[in-house]
């Protein structure tokens, strides 16, 4: 029976040319060797990571110190050189594509998903306008693996005006960032598929919850409210979710604030809906089963008409939202072009709050005739 004391040397802490930053045992519990010893060789490394275990918490004491530590260089960074939120953004899209597309095939896997949560909610800290924005604006390649990102995005900014404290905040960003790792290449394959799922294909949807948990667990993810969050987000307080079917309040906040923003991001993505379009049927409908109270809450955070999002002013022009305004259905805008002109040569700034330039209607991506390139320097950090 394995030792609940001590656990798996993730791969960021075993560094050749560097002392061991933890005492390193055989899972029999014989020391191997103290802290403080050099690793000096490739195949020493290995060895180790294959066979050693450290104490528990001794283990989660320096994963967190080095997450400080790597926070602290982010920011002295971002205070040395300008930060544009759309740039930063499509940096980690990348990287969420390339773990969660390979799974537990990538060496290190819960060090690097940890590593781009931690990133994550320091970006969503310091850029939220911007980076909500970009969540909204950046394609992808793998649209399975971004529609995590954008979750988690949305959650780190919502997080703070529901008071959800760092370490619950963190569980639940890195939940919202991998509820489908075990899904990722049946979801690319139902967005081109016209058929009705197979019984194998339906079996994987409503098997995924779990069997995500236990490929995060086997990356070396021990942290146990990010594991229930990712077994419980299809769960509604009705029974009819799944898999366990739970009921009432065996369905935790979070879980259904997470479920809620899965559908958000599900609807936004599909194309179908317009973001305000979604809130305004969510509230419409009281039988869908979300909190109200977390619908109000996301509502007084983003905004009617979230930064990203596209609308049509009094003045006859279409705009791009860039910052939340002083109200709901008044955020800070750049127009594009007038409705039936080309775009202008710079986006020009509109106080939505005046008369003229009130808005008038949500519209889609495509009215504007502009692609993300155009917009970047409207986020750019100063």
């Amino acid at each position: 029976m394995a030792d609940p004391a001590k656990t798996r040397l993730p791969s960021s802490l075993v560094r050749i040319g560097q002392p061991l930053p933890v005492d390193v045992y055989h899972e029999s519990g014989i020391l191997l060797l103290k802290k403080g010893h050099y690793v000096l060789t490739p195949e020493q490394r290995e060895q180790l990571l294959d066979a050693g275990h450290g104490d528990s918490e001794a283990v989660a004491a320096r994963l967190e110190r080095e997450q400080q530590e790597r926070a602290a260089r982010r920011q002295q960074d971002s205070l040395a050189q300008p930060s544009n939120p759309l740039v930063e953004f499509e940096f980690l899209l990348h990287r969420v594509e390339g773990l969660l597309s390979h799974g537990l095939a990538v060496r290190g896997l819960g060090s690097a998903l940890r590593e781009v949560v931690s990133s994550l909610l320091e970006l969503c800290q310091r850029l939220p306008d911007g980076m909500l924005a970009a969540s909204l604006l950046l394609d992808s390649r793998l649209p399975a693996a971004a529609h995590g990102l954008r979750v988690a995005t949305t959650l780190a900014v919502l997080g703070r005006r529901l008071g959800l404290d760092a370490a619950t905040l963190y569980s639940a960003c890195g939940a919202a960032l991998t509820m489908n790792i075990a899904i990722i290449g049946l979801l690319g394959k139902l967005r081109l598929q016209d058929e009705p799922l197979s019984e194998a294909q339906n079996a994987a949807l409503l098997a995924h919850p779990v069997i995500g948990s236990a490929i995060l667990r086997e990356a070396g993810i021990d942290d146990e409210l990010w594991h229930s969050l990712v077994q419980c987000h299809h769960e509604k307080p009705d029974g009819s979710g799944y898999p366990q079917a739970l009921c009432g309040d065996e369905v935790q906040p979070l879980a259904r604030l997470l479920a809620l923003l899965d559908q958000i991001g599900e609807q936004v993505e599909s194309g179908r809906l317009l973001p305000s379009q979604v809130l305004a049927t969510l509230f419409r409908d009281p039988a869908g089963g979300h909190d109200p109270a977390q619908l109000a809450a996301l509502v007084k955070e983003l905004g009617v008409y979230p930064p990203g999002s596209f609308v049509e002013l009094a003045s006859g022009e279409i705009a791009v939202v860039t910052y939340r305004g002083d109200s709901a259905n008044t955020p800070r805008v750049a127009a594009l072009r007038r409705r039936d002109g080309p775009p202008y040569a710079e986006p020009l700034l509109r106080d939505t709050r005046q008369l003229g330039f009130r808005i008038t209607k949500a519209v889609g991506r495509g009215s504007t005739g502009v692609k993300p390139a155009y917009l970047i320097r409207l986020w750019q950090r100063r």
